[in-house]
């Protein structure tokens, strides 16, 4: 009996490990509720947001400037506030009249009547128990702000730089605050000064300074005031590298990121002749990924510490967790004391009189999802009654409620997009939620579209929202809750016909269907672009031809208008790839700016700490500062295409999932770009020089180039394309040697950069015909290898902040080239970042890793069961606007300019256009 029960035990657990349905005998296949239907914002009806998910919030919404990363009700109920983080100017919101007809107060009002009021602004809030006066936290100003709130007017602001033993000011970054119920003592954080400051408010001076763990990020006092309780959400203290010389970074800098995650090397560090690594240590101190609580009877103390969520390393459903819990927001009853673990979607309840979590509540709201995470649980709120907890699920659009006596989730709210952090109002009868990303940010661009006052800049576009709304009764919360299931995720049947409709096409129903004739995948990442920009003249589809500045048959000149360019096209070989694969038009980055696009495209989703950080830093006031002492400066990272420790999801990316499926990849370039960094024109392999030990997944560390150029616009795409070429021949062509599975590339300069005439780029759209004619290359290159006949080539960007669309400023670039491509076909199915990992699962036979994945529409209607083997001749760029040898001369390579304009196959651009204008008619 028990090696019965053993047997059934190892083949439930391989099922759970393939498995992607509830059941073989009834299975399903999820996709994005938008189907074909674009991007657009519908007030007051039904939004489609840029992952194909639908937003449609209950109760009353108010409009307020982007990203209100923090919300405070006042005591009394009848105002709100949010610390509006995000562009600037850095701005506060006050809502008045909650309960009736809601007005809003904007401080400052815009740009021209600024007046240094804010220097910066960051998710940290506090009203005065008299209602008279809200704190708000200064972010990197490292000071907090005090505003009258009847008037709007600021009163005061309070310094919190200390001068250490040197006689030097610190610098901090000032983010959540607490109020004492008296009013007396302010409680903020410093988020990288890993301290909790004690404010003396009747001095307006700082009165304690008290060390935290590691990037703390929430705070909530109990409810007599005499205890704190801290959400430390960092995992790790950077070390810049020993060996450096500020006078000569280029020679003591590293060549090669440092170490791989959680490895002897990240731990202990070591030296050698070139460089002295510090250590980081365990991920699992005390210090990282834990709530403290503090006693602040007399002097703040700590007095006890609690690991939340799951540890790294821990197994989970038999996977090792990568990512920590990254506990984030906490509030507290007389007994419990609840956070918010961001990457484990749950909500732990620590019991502080046994110092340890007695429960975790889990955010699942369709258990045919319960294994993948994306709920992103954020802000908390508790009921006057302390019955109900209300939990901001910023992954799926929605509030959570937990009721507290039995500790298990009842039913779901939907509100806007991304909510952050939410209040009850005194009487309990009224939820007040801030959601970060409103309803997105529509166009900014095209022949009808008229510019606001907030510019064209994805970010300014990105305008948050408040929901107010009654507490549903229980039997109306049964209805949200389902609501909230269909906004998020439409599930079909993969049944017997589904299966059969599939039968011999390339991507399979789902992993492990049936086998895809693709076994080469190759997944090349741009920078930058929008649809418009490059395919907004292409017919069939949905583009806007006044748009397209880097397509075909364009007129430009360069900044002071000395040389004027016409009838160029751009972007041929994208049009030539277009009109020959397949592409398509309703497809959108997940990611606001260029930060938050590099985790996207490694196939983590943002959590908390990095959707907060990257608005703040694209305000231009989240940055590391170059002579700080500050313990947590190195965390601020900016816009730096890699993922650091404290952003890896539990599951971790696509290097982790590779690895644990046992799917040989590897890296050109892509997610090794670290900050702080050094770079310059001479660096032609690698790209960047390293400072720091930042760690790379592991997987990522043993298999990526160690020359291949990362991020760096100095470096023509053309190096790189030779660069590609090169490895690629010495390490897959040959006797006995095989091309993995899966490469990543990197192919960045089409992000633009300013004219540099004597380097060969004497326009910006140079640049993007160096991009474009590498693309090409690579192409064509890959085409003429014999692993061409079953490989699939998907090129996107990393985000669209670059450029306009006149659908949505997410809207931008995918192509699917292949052979199993539909030919000159431009799809209209609602695609995002998900539904390109997506697809390479199917392909592969590989699991999903996260709720963004596996409920995205995979690109099956790109491509054919037909194969058309046929391999791709690169088209030359306009020389008038670019030299590929020129820009190469500083690299010591030759281009075979003359081969490729004497391409037998297609003599140059115009034969290329006419050949299709004729396959048309």
């Amino acid at each position: 009996m028990k090696n019965t029960n053993l047997l059934i035990l190892c083949l439930l657990f391989l099922w759970a490990c393939q498995s992607d349905g509830p059941s073989s005998k009834d299975r399903w296949v999820a996709s994005a509720p938008a189907g074909p239907r674009p991007t657009k914002i519908h007030l007051g009806g039904t939004t489609i947001i840029p992952n194909g998910r639908i937003v449609n919030p209950y109760g009353k919404t108010i409009q307020v400037a982007p990203h209100p990363y923090g919300l405070r009700l006042s005591p009394d109920g009848k105002l709100a506030v949010t610390a509006n983080s995000g562009t600037r100017p850095f701005s506060i919101s006050i809502l008045r009249q909650l309960d009736g007809e809601v007005t809003v107060q904007q401080i400052p009002e815009g740009p021209e009547n600024d007046e240094g009021l804010l220097e910066a602004v960051f998710m940290g809030l506090a009203i005065t128990p008299d209602n008279r006066f809200v704190y708000v936290a200064g972010g990197t100003a490292n000071k907090i702000f005090k505003f009258d709130l009847d008037s709007g007017a600021k009163v005061d602001s309070i310094d919190c730089a200390m001068r250490n033993e040197k006689g030097k000011l610190s610098n901090g970054y000032i983010g959540d605050m607490a109020l004492s119920p008296d009013g007396r003592h302010l409680y903020a954080l410093d988020q990288i000064g890993f301290s909790l400051i004690v404010v003396d408010t009747d001095k307006n001076a700082i009165a304690e300074r008290v060390p935290t763990g590691r990037y703390p990020f929430g705070i909530c006092l109990s409810e007599d005031g005499q205890s704190a309780f801290v959400a430390n959400v960092g995992m790790f203290e950077y070390k810049a590298l020993g060996q450096l010389d500020p006078a000569n970074l280029k020679e003591t800098a590293a060549s090669y990121p440092v170490s791989g995650f959680n490895t002897k090397a990240m731990r202990e560090g070591y030296s050698n002749d070139s460089l002295e690594v510090p250590g980081l240590g365990d991920p699992n101190v005390p210090e990282s990924f834990s709530v403290w609580k503090f006693d602040l009877s007399a002097t703040a103390k700590v007095v006890s510490k609690v690991k939340t969520g799951f540890l790294v390393g821990e197994l989970v459903e038999g996977i090792p967790a990568v990512g920590g819990a990254s506990p984030n927001s906490v509030v507290a009853t007389d007994r419990f004391v609840f956070v918010s673990n961001g990457n484990n979607d749950c909500v732990s309840v620590i019991d502080f009189s046994q110092d340890k979590v007695v429960k975790n509540i889990f955010l699942k709201p369709d258990p045919r999802l319960s294994r993948f995470r994306g709920a992103i649980p954020f802000g908390l709120a508790l009921s006057p009654d302390q019955q109900r907890l209300y939990v901001a699920a910023a992954g799926i659009n929605a509030v959570a409620v937990v009721d507290v006596p039995t500790q298990e989730v009842v039913g779901y709210i939907p509100t806007g997009w991304f909510p952050s952090k939410l209040a009850v109002t005194p009487d309990g009868k009224q939820l007040i939620v801030a959601n970060a990303k409103g309803f997105g940010s529509g166009p900014n661009g095209g022949k009808d579209y008229k510019v606001g006052p907030e510019g064209t800049f994805i970010g300014s576009l990105m305008k948050g929202s408040v929901s107010i709304m009654n507490i549903p009764d229980d039997a109306t919360l049964k209805t949200l809750t389902q609501k909230v299931i269909d906004n998020n995720f439409y599930f079909s049947a993969a049944d017997a016909a589904a299966l059969e409709n599939r039968k011999d096409h390339p991507v399979p129903l789902y992993p492990k269907a049936s086998e895809s004739p693709i076994k080469y995948i190759v997944f090349i990442s741009k920078e930058n672009r929008t649809y418009d920009e490059v395919f907004g003249q292409l017919p069939n589809s949905n583009g806007d031809p006044t748009l397209a500045r880097y397509g075909m048959q364009r007129t430009f000149a360069n900044a002071d208008s000395s040389s004027l360019i016409e009838n160029a096209h751009v972007m041929v070989n994208h049009h030539a790839l277009a009109r020959r694969f397949a592409i398509s038009d309703n497809f959108y980055v997940d990611a606001d700016h260029s930060a938050d696009g590099h985790r996207w495209l490694v196939n983590t989703y943002p959590n908390e700490w990095v959707e907060t950080s990257v608005a703040a830093s694209y305000g231009g006031k989240r940055r590391m500062q170059n002579d700080s002492e500050a313990p947590g400066n190195l965390a601020l990272v900016g816009s730096t295409g890699a993922i650091y420790p404290e952003d890896y999801n539990e599951a971790g990316s696509i290097w982790d999932h590779f690895d644990r499926h046992g799917i040989d990849f590897f890296n050109f370039g892509f997610g090794t770009e670290l900050a702080p960094s050094f770079s310059d024109s001479t660096m032609k392999y690698t790209g960047v020089k390293y400072l720091v030990n930042f760690p790379v997944p592991a997987p990522l560390y043993d298999r990526s180039s160690r020359q291949y150029a990362t991020y760096n616009m100095a470096i023509p795409d053309q190096f790189r394309a030779d660069q590609f070429i090169r490895e690629f021949k010495e390490k897959f062509q040959g006797e006995g040697k095989t091309m993995p599975q899966v490469l990543t590339i990197i192919l960045p300069n089409d992000h633009g950069a300013g004219e540099r005439p004597k380097a060969g780029y004497p326009f910006r759209e140079s640049y993007m015909m160096d991009n474009d004619l590498a693309l090409g290359r690579i192409v064509e290159f890959l085409s003429h290898t014999d692993y061409w006949k079953h490989m699939a080539i998907f090129v996107t960007e990393d985000d669209s902040q670059g450029g306009v669309d006149h659908v949505d400023a997410h809207r931008s670039i995918l192509m699917v080239i292949s052979p199993y491509a539909k030919s000159s076909h431009v799809g209209h199915q609602h695609y995002s970042f998900g539904s390109i990992f997506k697809t390479f699962w199917h392909i592969l036979g590989t699991p999903y890793l996260n709720q963004y994945d596996a409920t995205a529409t995979d690109l099956s209607d790109l491509f054919t069961k037909e194969p058309n083997f046929l391999p791709y001749k690169a088209l030359p760029v306009d020389a008038r606007v670019f030299d590929p040898q020129k820009a190469l001369d500083p690299f010591d390579e030759n281009f075979d300019w003359k081969a490729m304009i004497e391409s037998p196959e297609l003599d140059n651009v115009t034969d290329f256009l006419k050949s299709h204008e004729e396959k048309k008619k």
